[in-house]
Protein backbone atom coordinates (compact mmCIF):
# COMPACT_ATOMS: atom_id res chain seq x y z
CA UNK A 1 0.00 0.00 0.00
CA UNK A 2 1.40 3.61 -0.86
CA UNK A 3 1.97 5.76 2.07
CA UNK A 4 2.91 9.34 2.41
CA UNK A 5 6.72 8.26 2.77
CA UNK A 6 6.53 6.04 -0.20
CA UNK A 7 4.54 8.45 -2.32
CA UNK A 8 7.29 11.30 -1.93
CA UNK A 9 10.51 9.08 -1.85
CA UNK A 10 9.15 7.65 -4.70
CA UNK A 11 8.35 11.14 -6.69
CA UNK A 12 11.72 12.59 -5.58
CA UNK A 13 13.58 9.37 -6.83
CA UNK A 14 11.64 9.73 -10.20
CA UNK A 15 12.93 13.36 -10.40
CA UNK A 16 16.04 12.46 -10.00
CA UNK A 17 16.56 14.60 -7.03
CA UNK A 18 18.59 14.20 -3.71
CA UNK A 19 17.88 14.71 -0.29
CA UNK A 20 20.38 17.42 -0.15
CA UNK A 21 18.82 18.89 -3.20
CA UNK A 22 15.43 18.72 -1.49
CA UNK A 23 17.14 20.10 1.80
CA UNK A 24 18.10 23.13 -0.06
CA UNK A 25 15.10 24.06 -1.88
CA UNK A 26 12.82 23.54 1.58
CA UNK A 27 15.50 24.63 3.83
CA UNK A 28 14.59 21.57 6.09
CA UNK A 29 17.13 19.43 7.31
CA UNK A 30 17.70 16.31 5.12
CA UNK A 31 17.27 13.88 8.25
CA UNK A 32 14.11 15.13 9.00
CA UNK A 33 13.20 14.48 4.87
CA UNK A 34 14.49 11.40 5.70
CA UNK A 35 12.53 10.69 8.54
CA UNK A 36 9.22 11.28 6.36
CA UNK A 37 10.39 8.97 3.90
CA UNK A 38 10.48 6.68 5.95
CA UNK A 39 8.23 7.48 8.05
CA UNK A 40 10.12 7.93 11.20
CA UNK A 41 7.23 9.90 13.41
CA UNK A 42 9.86 9.75 16.82
CA UNK A 43 12.05 12.32 15.38
CA UNK A 44 9.19 15.33 15.52
CA UNK A 45 7.60 17.21 18.24
CA UNK A 46 3.72 17.12 17.05
CA UNK A 47 1.81 16.55 14.13
CA UNK A 48 1.48 20.06 12.80
CA UNK A 49 4.96 20.13 12.26
CA UNK A 50 4.92 17.08 10.46
CA UNK A 51 2.13 18.59 8.40
CA UNK A 52 4.23 21.07 7.78
CA UNK A 53 7.19 20.02 6.48
CA UNK A 54 5.04 17.31 4.22
CA UNK A 55 3.79 20.48 2.76
CA UNK A 56 6.58 21.76 2.08
CA UNK A 57 8.37 18.24 0.81
CA UNK A 58 5.24 17.58 -1.74
CA UNK A 59 5.27 21.16 -2.91
CA UNK A 60 8.61 21.42 -3.53
CA UNK A 61 8.29 17.76 -5.68
CA UNK A 62 5.30 19.25 -7.71
CA UNK A 63 2.68 16.99 -5.87
CA UNK A 64 -0.71 18.38 -4.53
CA UNK A 65 0.20 18.97 -0.51
CA UNK A 66 -3.56 17.98 -0.07
CA UNK A 67 -3.48 14.72 -1.77
CA UNK A 68 0.16 13.95 0.43
CA UNK A 69 -1.38 15.17 3.50
CA UNK A 70 -4.47 12.62 3.06
CA UNK A 71 -2.29 9.79 2.91
CA UNK A 72 -1.06 11.06 5.65
CA UNK A 73 -3.98 11.35 8.28
CA UNK A 74 -4.62 7.61 6.82
CA UNK A 75 -1.44 6.62 8.42
CA UNK A 76 -0.82 8.49 11.27
CA UNK A 77 -5.16 7.90 12.34
CA UNK A 78 -3.39 3.96 12.73
CA UNK A 79 -0.96 4.75 14.27
CA UNK A 80 -1.90 6.81 16.76
CA UNK A 81 -0.13 5.64 19.79
CA UNK A 82 3.05 7.32 18.51
CA UNK A 83 5.30 9.17 20.96
CA UNK A 84 6.73 12.69 19.86
CA UNK A 85 10.04 13.53 20.29
CA UNK A 86 9.30 16.04 23.91
CA UNK A 87 12.31 17.96 22.97
CA UNK A 88 11.23 20.49 20.77
CA UNK A 89 14.34 21.10 18.31
CA UNK A 90 15.82 24.31 17.54
CA UNK A 91 15.07 25.70 13.99
CA UNK A 92 17.11 23.70 11.77
CA UNK A 93 18.98 26.37 9.77
CA UNK A 94 20.92 25.40 6.46
CA UNK A 95 24.52 26.42 6.78
CA UNK A 96 23.42 29.71 3.91
CA UNK A 97 20.64 30.57 6.38
CA UNK A 98 22.79 30.74 9.41
CA UNK A 99 25.68 32.71 7.63
CA UNK A 100 22.74 35.29 6.84
CA UNK A 101 21.08 35.40 10.22
CA UNK A 102 24.41 35.93 11.42
CA UNK A 103 25.26 38.29 8.77
CA UNK A 104 22.08 40.53 9.70
CA UNK A 105 22.75 40.57 13.56
CA UNK A 106 26.23 41.40 12.63
CA UNK A 107 25.49 44.53 10.89
CA UNK A 108 22.76 45.59 13.03
CA UNK A 109 25.23 45.30 15.97
CA UNK A 110 27.90 46.95 14.11
CA UNK A 111 25.64 49.87 13.13
CA UNK A 112 24.32 50.23 17.01
CA UNK A 113 28.01 50.26 18.07
CA UNK A 114 28.78 52.99 15.46
CA UNK A 115 26.19 55.05 16.22
CA UNK A 116 26.51 55.22 20.08
CA UNK A 117 30.14 55.68 19.20
CA UNK A 118 29.02 58.44 17.25
CA UNK A 119 26.96 60.42 19.89
CA UNK A 120 29.43 59.62 22.30
CA UNK A 121 31.89 61.18 20.08
CA UNK A 122 29.49 64.29 19.68
CA UNK A 123 28.99 64.94 23.05
CA UNK A 124 32.40 64.73 24.14
CA UNK A 125 33.93 66.93 21.44
CA UNK A 126 33.61 70.63 21.65
CA UNK A 127 31.01 72.07 19.30
CA UNK A 128 31.88 73.16 15.42
CA UNK A 129 30.90 75.97 13.03
CA UNK A 130 30.37 76.77 9.85
CA UNK A 131 30.25 79.99 8.37
CA UNK A 132 26.99 79.97 5.68
CA UNK A 133 27.22 83.90 4.92
CA UNK A 134 28.98 85.92 3.70
CA UNK A 135 31.10 84.18 1.03
CA UNK A 136 33.43 86.95 0.72
CA UNK A 137 35.91 89.08 3.10
CA UNK A 138 36.48 92.13 1.00
CA UNK A 139 33.74 94.56 1.38
CA UNK A 140 33.03 98.19 -0.29
CA UNK A 141 30.38 101.18 0.88
CA UNK A 142 28.61 98.85 3.39
CA UNK A 143 27.92 99.94 6.87
CA UNK A 144 27.33 96.39 8.18
CA UNK A 145 27.23 92.60 7.00
CA UNK A 146 25.05 89.88 8.22
CA UNK A 147 26.87 86.80 9.99
CA UNK A 148 24.99 83.24 9.31
CA UNK A 149 26.57 80.10 10.74
CA UNK A 150 25.88 77.12 12.05
CA UNK A 151 26.40 75.37 15.40
CA UNK A 152 25.15 72.44 17.34
CA UNK A 153 21.26 73.84 18.25
CA UNK A 154 21.96 73.28 21.49
CA UNK A 155 24.66 75.94 21.88
CA UNK A 156 25.08 79.37 23.20
CA UNK A 157 26.82 81.31 20.67
CA UNK A 158 28.66 84.70 22.05
CA UNK A 159 30.09 87.75 19.71
CA UNK A 160 31.20 90.72 21.52
CA UNK A 161 29.70 89.52 24.60
CA UNK A 162 26.61 89.56 23.24
CA UNK A 163 24.63 85.75 23.62
CA UNK A 164 23.19 84.32 20.68
CA UNK A 165 20.93 81.51 20.70
CA UNK A 166 20.44 78.90 17.38
CA UNK A 167 17.26 77.95 16.24
CA UNK A 168 16.18 73.88 15.82
CA UNK A 169 18.43 73.50 13.01
CA UNK A 170 22.02 74.76 14.75
CA UNK A 171 21.74 78.61 12.60
CA UNK A 172 22.10 81.55 13.84
CA UNK A 173 22.75 85.44 12.66
CA UNK A 174 24.56 88.59 13.95
CA UNK A 175 24.69 92.20 12.56
CA UNK A 176 28.26 92.95 12.20
CA UNK A 177 28.97 96.71 11.63
CA UNK A 178 32.43 96.94 9.38
CA UNK A 179 35.23 100.05 9.55
CA UNK A 180 37.81 100.58 7.25
CA UNK A 181 40.46 98.65 6.73
CA UNK A 182 40.97 94.77 8.47
CA UNK A 183 38.03 93.74 11.23
CA UNK A 184 38.29 91.06 13.32
CA UNK A 185 35.02 88.96 14.43
CA UNK A 186 35.96 86.93 17.31
CA UNK A 187 32.90 84.09 17.59
CA UNK A 188 32.87 81.73 21.41
CA UNK A 189 30.65 78.89 20.83
CA UNK A 190 29.74 76.77 24.29
CA UNK A 191 28.29 73.71 23.74
CA UNK A 192 25.61 71.50 25.57
CA UNK A 193 28.76 69.28 27.10
CA UNK A 194 30.50 72.65 28.45
CA UNK A 195 33.26 72.28 25.64
CA UNK A 196 33.74 75.27 24.14
CA UNK A 197 35.15 76.14 20.39
CA UNK A 198 36.69 79.96 19.26
CA UNK A 199 36.45 81.13 16.07
CA UNK A 200 38.11 83.89 13.96
CA UNK A 201 37.18 85.43 11.08
CA UNK A 202 38.56 89.08 9.44
CA UNK A 203 36.84 90.94 6.41
CA UNK A 204 38.07 94.02 5.49
CA UNK A 205 36.22 97.31 4.41
CA UNK A 206 37.49 99.31 1.71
Amino acid sequence: MLTVGKLLQKTRIERGLTLIQAEKHTRVRRRYLSAIENEDWKLFTSQVYIAGVIRSYASFLGLDPEKAMAYFRRDYEKKEHTTFNKKLPRLQFLPETQKLVIGAFSVIILFFVFYFGYQINLYLSPPKITIIAPDKHAFRNVEKITIVGQTQSESVVTIFGEELFPNEFGIFEYDYPLQKGTNTLEIHIKGANGKVTSHTEQYSLE
